[in-house]
């Protein structure tokens, strides 16, 4: 008998010890993070160093242009009562094309997008720049990794479509954990207006993507995975959704409903370039995919910002009709 209750108190022991660590690991990474934003470029080589000073000085400069434009601050209830907070700043001229952003993990709408506003202003679009829940200066404590936010993206849209008027046109366009929630307002039958989706670096599963992360980044052996199901657990305790099933893109791609461009930097150290191909190949909708060489996590507009440009524009010609006044 001794031996059957030793035995029980070891795993009872080691099932404690995974739901702790587990915890820990929640706690690190699905709650709301930390005012500065890690790298995620972890590729520690001059490569890496170039690429970020790039995005700071190409950013920098968005960002000073986006605020001499005096952009207004938005906010609006999400479905479970927290206040979201964002940016919205007219197009120049009367106009029925809006874009609405989807920024990524750890980041903001400002930061993520900075240096898109001026192209897209300049493209006749009205801009909204969210900070997604648990980001920034919206409200939460639990980050959804894409399985709560494409309800919040959804939201964002339609409340600035319906100011436009019934002829509003939308771009939802995603970076990194925002591209794997535009992905998921692809597949939950989005509204009409929604015209076509830019899908940049995103991840195929939200569960994988972390598993992926946990390996690359603290080494974690194949052994240690129970810790990440405990992760798992706790996200699902809070938030009420499957890490593995609802924020899983690659498994709703069958289900995208609008067409959509799939980007990413062919050298992405983060989320993997195979995720952004996996999600291209598995989608049933109209679909177009441009990947840039030797480009890091979201540094694929800011390596080759004219081919780029030059795709959306082209993207953009097959999905949205003749500028239409707004009402």
């Amino acid at each position: 008998m001794a031996w059957l209750i030793a035995i029980v108190s070891v795993v009872v022991f080691l099932v404690v010890l995974v739901l702790v660590a587990g915890r820990v690991a929640f706690q690190m990474t699905l709650t709301r993070p930390k005012e500065k934003k890690p790298s995620l470029n972890k590729k520690e080589n001059n490569e890496a160093q170039r690429q970020n000073e790039i995005y700071t000085q190409i950013g920098d400069v968005g960002r000073a242009w986006f605020a001499a434009q005096n952009p207004q601050e938005v906010e609006i209830m999400a479905h479970d009562g927290l206040i979201l907070r964002g940016h919205y700043l007219p197009a120049a001229q009367p106009s029925n094309k809006l874009v609405v952003f989807s920024h990524g993990y750890t980041a903001n709408g400002q930061r993520e997008f900075s240096a898109f506003f001026r192209w897209y202003h300049e493209q006749g679009f009205h801009i909204v720049a969210p900070d997604q829940r648990c980001h920034g200066r919206s409200d939460g404590k639990y980050i959804g990794f894409s399985a709560l936010e494409w309800m919040d993206i959804l939201n964002w849209a339609d409340e600035f479509a319906q100011r436009i008027g019934e002829d509003a046109q939308v771009v939802l366009h995603g970076m990194s954990m925002g591209a794997a929630t535009v992905m998921n307002c692809n597949a939950h039958n989005p509204p009409a207006y929604i015209k076509c989706v830019v899908a940049d670096c995103g991840f195929s599963n939200g569960f994988n993507m972390m598993w992926v992360s946990a390996q690359r980044d603290l080494g974690m052996p194949k052994i240690a995975k129970p810790v990440l199901w405990a992760s798992a657990f706790w996200y699902k305790l809070h938030t009420g959704k499957s890490l593995k099933r609802d924020a899983d893109p690659l498994g709703k791609a069958a289900k995208f409903a609008r067409p959509t461009l799939f980007v990413c930097g062919a050298d992405d150290p983060f989320v993997p370039c195979y995720m952004t191909e996996q999600c291209h190949a598995a989608a049933t909708c109209e679909k177009d995919i441009f990947l840039v060489p030797d480009a890091h996590h979201v540094m694929a507009y800011y390596l080759d910002k004219e081919g780029y440009e030059a795709k959306m524009s082209n993207w953009f010609k097959q999905w949205i009709k003749g500028e239409v006044l707004a009402k």
